[in-house]
């Protein structure tokens, strides 16, 4: 009668963790985003008195009704493109004032003067530079070469801006950062996302920054590719979509894998002892 306990109780907890398996592949699968695109209803502020610090290039691809633009990056050498940037940007920033929270918002027009540097192979920046405020994003790739990503997102607001009055800082400058790696993606692909992407901003002790400063780059119908040599146009796109697929899966299959080898350890475990017990059980027995 004990071993067939023992046997019930295995199978019984070998059922338990093929179904914990089994619901998270499919939460993984049926998982998806909700959050909204932004639509663009302001129009974009004016350029005057804005002098970047290198000769810019001025994108003069127009807007479609969507409000999309795109942003270039031309290597001086060769005059091709480098950085090809697709997007309909907002830049938002959170800060107090008066001990309430106050929100400044800024979209990217769609003539910000635009500069970069594209004088190394594994690293390239680009500079977009509007009224008042100046957003670096700053592309690498892998040790390995295999893919690029952006490593650093830089955002400078001017507390001249008549939204920024009254708040105190020690240059006159608020900087915002993500030093993340973020969007990862095969060398000679182009991310593309046509849903909404939020890159988180905040700030960094050495800046002494105002109290309660943070903010984000939110990204709408987004398609970018850095380190670009050979065409003017985008290469095949690797979509955002897939990418989130690729890691809501990875996690719920592991997690459920390590509860099934968890739940077959104890078994074998618990099999042993029993085994071993009632053998001792039986040879004290017979003495």
């Amino acid at each position: 009668m004990a071993r067939m306990g023992t046997v019930y109780f295995q199978f019984f907890v070998i059922c338990i963790s093929l179904t914990s398996l089994t619901q998270s592949i499919e939460l993984s699968n049926n998982k998806g985003s909700s959050k909204p695109i932004r639509p663009r209803t302001s129009t974009a502020p004016s350029l005057e008195g804005v002098t970047p610090k290198a000769a810019p290039v001025i994108s003069t691809t127009p807007k479609d009704d969507s409000g999309v633009a795109i942003y270039r990056v031309l290597n001086r050498i060769t005059d091709t493109t480098c950085i090809l940037l697709k997007t309909d940007a907002l830049v938002e920033v959170t800060f107090k004032l008066h001990k309430l929270d106050e929100k400044a918002a800024s979209l990217i027009p769609e003539k910000a003067m635009i500069d970069g540097d594209c004088g190394l192979e594994e690293r390239v920046t680009m500079n977009l530079v509007w009224s008042g405020y100046k957003l670096t994003l700053s592309f690498k790739k892998t040790p390995g070469g295999e893919l690029w990503y952006i490593n650093n997102v830089e955002l400078d607001a001017s507390v001249d801006l008549p939204e920024y009055h009254g708040i105190p800082t020690r240059d006159k400058t608020i900087r915002l950062y993500n030093d993340s790696m973020l969007l990862p993606t095969p060398v000679g692909r182009s991310f593309l996302c046509n849903e909404e992407v939020e890159i988180l901003l905040k700030t960094r002790k050495e800046d002494r920054p105002p109290q309660g400063v943070r903010g984000s780059l939110l990204l709408r119908a987004l398609q970018l590719q850095p380190f670009m040599y050979r065409s003017e146009n985008f290469s095949r796109p690797f979509e955002c979509n897939a990418q989130r697929s690729f890691r809501s899966e990875t996690a719920p299959i592991a997690v459920g894998s390590t509860l099934a080898i968890a739940a077959l350890a104890t078994v074998t475990g618990y099999s042993v002892y029993r085994y071993y017990r009632v053998k001792n059980i039986q040879y004290n027995t017979m003495e």
